[in-house]
């Protein structure tokens, strides 16, 4: 993992545990998150009804041309269902490896155990 995704990781854990706003939480992980130099755009998508609502994204539009770049969609688990996703789309040129995913992972998983205990979206 690079350093950047550990410190990004880190600084979003802390976000996820001392905030009670959703919204700064979902922010946070954005502005923390985009200074990882691999990682090209960023968005946080909640489950609002039937559809995927981006909550939060490091830049208006994701990139144009998605052919040769990767995308990761991790899974924001409640209780009982997802409650949405934390999509990040790299650069091609630096790819990823399984402990950048580990750290999405684990991010996605720590704001699904606050978006429950806030009791929102479960």
């Amino acid at each position: 993992m690079a350093t950047s995704t550990a410190i990004a990781s880190l600084e979003t854990l802390v976000t996820i545990h001392r905030s009670d706003d959703p919204d700064e939480i979902y922010k946070q992980l954005v502005s923390n998150f985009k200074r990882v130099p691999h990682f090209g755009w960023i968005g946080v998508y909640i489950q609002e009804g039937a559809n995927m609502m981006l909550k939060a994204a490091s830049n208006e539009l994701a990139p144009v041309s998605l052919a040769h770049q990767s995308i990761m969609q991790i899974p924001i688990r409640g209780e009982k269902r997802v409650l949405g996703k934390i999509m990040v789309i790299t650069n091609p040129s630096q790819p990823v490896d399984e402990s950048d995913y580990a750290a999405l992972a684990k991010t996605g998983e720590e704001l699904g155990k606050k978006l429950s205990t806030l009791n929102l979206l479960i």
